[in-house]
């Protein structure tokens, strides 16, 4: 796998230059509405785990809103009305396109992460930038599609797990 630069991606944007980046595959292990995110905050928190060995996991702290639309995705919650991401998703079937894969691909700080949305269009790759909790959302919702952890992002933020 190739990624590029991680800012900069626009709508129907692909990756510019190009590098060898390696990629794990990783499942939601853990979705929670409402954690402590300072004095009298509170925030979403989504926890990926590797799928093959070590097991390494990544949480991610993330919006309330899109916590709770993680956690109805994984959950398998049918929602009365559809979400923003059921329609996303609903748009790119109609165009003919299929949503991949998301890609963690970086983080800042220890807490600002990049990610971007993988799309199949007429046998074309197309590249979006999207924040980690909407591409998250996004995968939940669409047959097929997986989410991936550069080695950069599990090497700075991966907890090993204790049970494997």
């Amino acid at each position: 796998m190739t990624l590029g630069s991680r800012t900069g991606l626009g709508a129907g944007s692909t990756y510019g230059r190009s590098v060898s980046v390696e990629l794990s595959k990783v499942s939601v292990s853990d979705v929670r509405v409402a954690v402590a995110a300072g004095p009298g905050l509170e925030a979403g928190l989504v926890t990926l785990r590797e799928d093959a060995e070590p097991h390494r996991s990544v949480p991610i702290v993330i919006g309330q809103p899109e916590a709770r639309s993680i956690q109805a995705a994984w959950t398998g919650a049918v929602q009365s009305r559809p979400s923003t991401w059921d329609l996303f998703v609903s748009a790119v079937s109609l165009l003919n396109a299929r949503l991949d894969r998301a890609v963690i691909t970086d983080v800042e700080e220890h807490r600002h992460f990049y990610a971007t949305i993988e799309f199949e269009v007429d046998g074309d790759r197309r590249v979006l930038a999207a924040r980690p909790s909407d591409a998250i959302a996004l995968v939940l919702r669409a047959r097929g599609a997986e989410i991936y952890v550069t080695e950069a992002v599990l090497a700075a933020m991966g907890v090993r797990s204790t049970d494997n």
